[in-house]
């Protein structure tokens, strides 16, 4: 048996553990954005979440684990003032660079405008 089929057991054996404690605990996977947390499931069990792409096994054990014992409820804490102070800076700097490309673009097209006005001008004035 080869070291990567070795760990592969390994790893779900571990898996195994860790689900059945859940079980025992009644409780649920951790969760996030409405899906199972691969990384907090692959930390409980000391591996990469990586396992959960690689191992067809370990993936298959988790799909059965979220329908039998399904997520857990995400608790979202209330931001800090600090956080709503970064968040105020982000999006201002978000905007800021948003309005420094439109103003950039306006020039733009005023100079692209200016250009056709002139050669439309030349046109007429062959044309006449």
């Amino acid at each position: 048996m080869t070291r990567g089929v070795q760990q592969g057991e390994e790893n779900v054996r571990r898996l195994r553990a860790y689900l059945k404690g859940l079980e025992t605990a009644q409780r649920c996977l951790p969760s996030r954005d409405g899906r199972p947390n691969l990384s907090a499931i692959a930390d409980a069990c000391g591996f990469d979440r990586g396992v959960f792409y690689a191992n067809q096994t370990a993936k298959l054990l988790l799909d059965e684990a979220y329908r039998n014992l399904g997520l857990e409820e995400a608790t979202v804490a209330a931001p800090t003032a600090f956080d709503q102070a970064r968040l105020r800076e982000e999006t201002k700097a978000r905007a800021d660079v948003r309005s420094k490309a439109l103003e950039e673009e306006v020039l733009r097209l005023r100079a692209e405008n200016a250009k056709l006005r002139e050669e439309n001008e030349r046109f007429r004035a062959l044309r006449r």
